[in-house]
């Protein structure tokens, strides 16, 4: 699992009833939110909770420091734990980091392949009103990652501090965009021919093979592509830092030759990072759609700005005719004086609200015409039936899924379509409704919740007799395994499982269920003959 503190680096986003908002913004998705819980605040109501810690956080007037926190917990991809285990995972980490006692807000996210929780810590004691902040929480917090990890049985992820920031910024990019990011770029294609250069002539020419230029920036050096997009030389490594560069090749020289050709075989373009899928017909849409968007957002600007400036000038001109018919009336001193100054007032207001109506329709038309990265275009693609953005999806996705799960060798999709899709993650999961279950289809499989009732594994069954068959392979823990059997059963679902000790406990209780029905066949008829005497 992974735990981090998430910095909040400007002080309007600190309030703590904001990060709320977000964190339980369902965003109109029912599975966004699984559970909200409330600690350490005289009640459990949420709104009431906020009234209280807002009043605690005004106690402290010496605090010039954000007085919250905001904490993540992720858990590998397809790993979840039941409520109760998560809440006293949640309760160990604020301890540890010196939270206990401290007011706080936990929202567990379910909408992401990886389960997640967000607490919202209120940093200023309920009591004594001082400011708690941690020191080397980042040492505390991966220790109890690691234990966390063994007592859970969870995936082991490496936990100590990338010392390598190029690493960190690379891999944060090209995850959260799908978009091979230029650093990356640099240091697959040519970081080693770059450092074996022995003079500047050999680095110039290695970089114009590759389209790129080196350039003095401020008191360092930038490579540059020919799409205008640079990246810190010493981001890429740290040996080609202007310092060490310098040091190793002597005083800089500017590339005295043109920039490079535009017809270079090698150079670098935002592409989607390489997989198995061809996405080259995905991509240029989304880059015409992208464009197209661009174009229209611009224009109604334009437009939005033009009608912002015409009332303006509008309120401006009908002010001043006021002002100049307060002039030529015959009136005292005092009375003109208060006439302008209401004149005044309503021009004040006239202008408050047409830039409160531009902002409006500002923000608009933002969301008509929004700005949309690679991976959450191909996300609305799938959703609106597109099959080869949801394979491009699924095609990045590392398959190490734990947990419980349904499986099968047949595979038919074509009841998703008649389905409510409820969203569609990153990784190509397919979440949607089936009766009162919610089921969450990664292509390969049907995963399962933790604490999923016995009434939603029979959807969830009927789900998965549709989509593989009536021969299913089951995994996940003992107690699932059985529990799915035992479903299975009790509603009479004519299906076999691939596991033979499993499939030998489901025909031991088909056998049970038999003779418990044959017995109280033959008590039937007594208890009829009771009745009628």
């Amino acid at each position: 699992m992974i735990a981090k503190i998430i910095p909040i680096k400007v002080m309007r986003k600190s309030s703590f009833s904001a990060l709320v908002r977000y964190l339980t913004d369902d965003q109109q998705t029912q599975e966004r939110i699984s559970q909200i819980q409330v600690s350490n605040c005289y009640t459990d109501d949420q709104t009431a909770a906020l009234i209280e810690i807002q009043n605690t956080q005004d106690m402290n007037k010496r605090a010039r420091s954000d007085k919250t926190c905001h904490l993540v917990l992720s858990f590998p991809e397809g790993e979840r734990l039941v409520h109760s285990d998560l809440n006293k995972i949640e309760e160990r980490f604020c301890d540890v980091l010196g939270f206990a006692g401290h007011q706080r807000i936990s929202v567990v996210h379910d909408d992401t392949n990886n389960l997640h929780i967000h607490i919202a810590i209120n940093k200023i004691h309920p009591k004594n009103y001082t400011i708690h902040n941690p020191f080397y929480d980042y040492k505390k917090v991966a220790r109890l990652c690691e234990q966390i990890e063994q007592e859970y049985d969870l995936t082991k992820v490496n936990h100590k501090t990338m010392s390598d920031k190029a690493s960190r910024i690379e891999q944060d990019i090209e995850t959260k965009t799908g978009i091979e990011s230029l650093l990356g770029w640099i240091k697959r294609e040519c970081l080693d021919e770059i450092k074996g250069a022995d003079n500047w002539r050999d680095l110039h020419k290695v970089l114009t093979r590759h389209g790129l230029e080196i350039r003095e920036r401020g008191n360092g050096f930038v490579f540059a592509a020919n799409n205008g997009v640079a990246v810190k030389a010493s981001s890429v490594d740290r040996s080609l830092s202007k310092a060490n560069l310098t040091k190793r090749l002597g005083v800089f020289v500017s590339n005295s030759s043109a920039r490079p050709s535009q017809s270079n075989a090698k150079q670098y373009q935002p592409r989607p990072l390489q997989n198995q899928t061809d996405t080259t017909k995905l991509y240029v849409r989304y880059q015409q759609e992208q464009h197209k968007a661009a174009k229209q957002r611009t224009n109604q600007w334009a437009m939005l700005r033009y009608k912002r400036d015409r009332l303006i000038e509008r309120a401006k001109q009908e002010a001043s005719l006021k002002r100049n018919i307060i002039k030529s009336i015959k009136a005292g001193r005092l009375a003109k004086k208060a006439l302008v100054a209401t004149v005044h007032q309503q021009f004040k207001t006239t202008i408050a609200v047409i830039k409160s109506d531009y902002r409006e329709a500002y923000h608009r038309s933002k969301t008509s015409y929004p700005r949309m990265a690679w991976l959450d275009w191909l996300t609305k693609e799938a959703r609106l039936g597109n099959a080869e953005a949801l394979t491009v999806l699924r095609s990045k996705r590392i398959d190490r899924i734990q947990g419980n799960n349904i499986s099968g060798n047949q595979q038919n999709n074509s009841h998703i379509k008649d389905s409510f899709i409820e969203s569609i993650t990153k990784n190509g999961t397919v979440i949607y409704k089936a009766g009162s279950a919610t089921v969450r289809d990664d292509g390969k499989r049907l995963i399962i919740l933790p604490d999923t009732s016995r009434e939603a594994l029979a959807d969830i069954l009927q789900v998965a007799m549709k989509k593989y068959g009536n021969h299913l392979a089951i995994t996940g823990t003992e107690q699932f395994r059985s529990e799915i059997a035992q479903v299975a059963v009790q509603n009479r679902m004519r299906i076999t499982f691939d596991d033979k000790a499993l499939e030998q406990y489901r025909q031991q209780l088909m056998k049970q269920l038999a003779v418990s029905k044959a017995q109280n066949l033959k008590k039937t008829p007594t208890t009829a003959k009771r009745i009628s005497i």
